[in-house]
């Protein structure tokens, strides 16, 4: 977690001053993946072609051809050169999982959320609730719908000093809408036939993880008056709070 001011004004008169904190992963643990992923590669990289020649000799091995194409090379430029692909590699693979990763930036005035080279702001004044849901940040409306369900791989205990620092709704014993929520089947009887469809739609994209699909349905549920979590492939529902 890292907090930061800014001062804004005109000719050197200072009109504001805005505090905001950053959430996501650490330093340490940005280091550990940037640093660590491309060493991991090169090794594996400098190794394999021991391992391939190792590897060569036994037949019995379900995939021993392309360990066999690796074999026969013979130089120490093999191991350097699959060490730099292995390091090259790496690098990508750093990159697109620390860029992956969710970002989070508080204000007193909006939370700011970065994934996937996508942001998205919510507005204090929109924000109803905020909670962890196992490994998930959850951020709901005044009316309980979700305005945000996603994977947060920081450390989860600078969650509630972050947003409870801004003064956000931060519920600590988890989804406090819990005991609302029913597994759903098809043509649930306490469903409208319209919410029953949209929902046999999802649960299709779920199976073909079309995940574009599978948040744009979930995105028409609520506007039916209900919310829709998933555990595993199942899908549970609840109705908006106080309907």
């Amino acid at each position: 977690m890292r907090s930061s001011e800014t001062t804004t004004g005109e000719t050197g008169v200072t009109v504001g001053t805005a505090k905001t904190t950053e959430l996501g992963l650490s330093l340490v643990d940005r280091l550990l993946i940037i640093v660590g992923a491309p060493v991991l590669g090169a090794l594996l990289g400098i190794v394999l072609p021991s391992v391939a020649e190792w590897a060569a000799d036994r037949p019995w091995l379900p995939v021993p051809g392309p360990f066999e194409v690796i074999a026969s090379f013979e130089g120490r430029w093999v191991a350097i050169a699959l060490g730099g692909a292995g390091l090259l590699l790496g690098l990508v693979g750093a990159a697109f999982i620390v860029a992956s990763c969710l970002k989070v930036t508080l204000s007193d005035q909006e939370i700011r959320v970065e994934k996937d080279s996508r942001t998205r702001i919510f507005a204090r004044q929109d924000v109803g609730t905020v909670f962890m849901d196992g490994k998930q940040l959850v951020i709901l409306d005044r009316e309980t719908r979700q305005l945000m369900r996603e994977a947060y791989e920081g450390r989860a205990g600078d969650l509630a000093c972050g947003f409870g620092g801004h003064g956000y709704p931060w519920a600590e014993g988890g989804d406090p809408y819990e005991e609302l929520y029913r597994r759903w089947v098809p043509d649930h009887p306490d469903l409208p036939p319209a919410a029953n469809a949209v929902l046999k739609a999802r649960e299709k994209a779920l199976e073909k993880k079309q995940r574009d699909d599978v948040t744009e349905l979930g995105e028409e549920v609520q506007k039916l008056g209900f919310v829709v979590r998933d555990r595993s492939s199942r899908q549970y529902w609840r109705p908006l709070a106080g309907r």
